[in-house]
């Protein structure tokens, strides 16, 4: 006979029951990339627990602390700790887009709603986003009056004209980091998005813009107010022409695998 603790506590085999339950129920699964965001995490985790969990109790946070070298991890242990739909992933430093991915594998829910931990878009906005998007494959947020350095903003002109010159579609903000997406687009997609990807949230938009019914939604974004941008000038010029060839070879992959769906 086995020795396992759930022969003698059936009261506990009762319990993990009902949370794998819940697990296999799960409606939306909130995907969080983190590094080096001591002061700001908890308050982060605390936004998705009043706007989205309040809100849809059938859901969960999922956080992927990439690295970090000061108490993000720490922080987020002592968090979910407490509340059983946070789940928290370590991981050693391979940086943002490799984050996202591995938060994206991990998410159990029908929905993914993918955010960053900066707090530079409030989560007060997610309850119309919502309403919006159950009736749609997704909901791409639209940031208004963004508060970003300006080299930033040229990037994303140039990201703009880059998808629309290379895959033929408009999006108006393709890495913005607040998209809403059935789970279903990010299954479709994730073959031809490898795992070293910079921006994956780029692909995923192009898959989503060029096969799904996708809307944008204009939501505010404010100046990050703690932490630090980790990409800067020259390293961001470097990491964009990293992603440009990235894009390359995902148009590459893209064409003959559109081309084998059709038939």
């Amino acid at each position: 006979m086995s020795d396992s603790p759930y022969r003698r506590a059936p009261k506990q085999i009762i319990k993990m029951k009902a949370v794998e339950a819940n697990i296999s129920k799960i409606e939306l699964s909130v995907v969080m990339p983190a590094y080096n965001e001591e002061g700001a995490i908890e308050a982060a985790v605390r936004e998705v627990q009043e706007f989205i969990f309040d809100r849809l109790p059938a859901s969960e946070l999922v956080v992927v602390n990439d690295g970090s070298r000061d108490r993000t991890g720490e922080i987020l242990d002592e968090l979910a700790a407490k509340d059983r739909r946070i789940r928290v992933v370590h991981q050693p430093n391979g940086g943002h887009g490799r984050a996202l991915r591995t938060a994206l594998e991990a998410a159990c829910g029908d929905y993914l709603f993918l955010i960053d931990s900066d707090r530079q878009i409030p989560l007060e906005v997610f309850a119309e986003m919502w309403k919006v998007g159950r009736d749609r494959d997704g909901v791409f947020g639209v940031r208004v009056k963004r508060r970003d350095p300006r080299v930033r903003l040229l990037l994303t002109g140039v990201v703009r004209r880059s998808l629309r010159l290379l895959f033929k579609v408009q999006i108006r903000d393709a890495n913005v980091p607040f998209k809403l997406l059935r789970r279903s687009v990010w299954l479709e997609a994730r073959e031809l998005i490898p795992e070293d990807t910079l921006a994956p949230s780029i692909f995923l938009a192009i898959i989503g813009r060029r096969r799904h019914d996708i809307v944008d939604w204009e939501v505010p974004h404010q100046e990050r107010r703690t932490g630090v941008v980790t990409i800067r000038r020259w390293k961001l010029f470097k990491f964009c022409a990293r992603a440009l060839l990235q894009l390359l070879a995902f148009r590459r992959k893209l064409e003959p695998w559109t081309l084998r769906e059709q038939s």
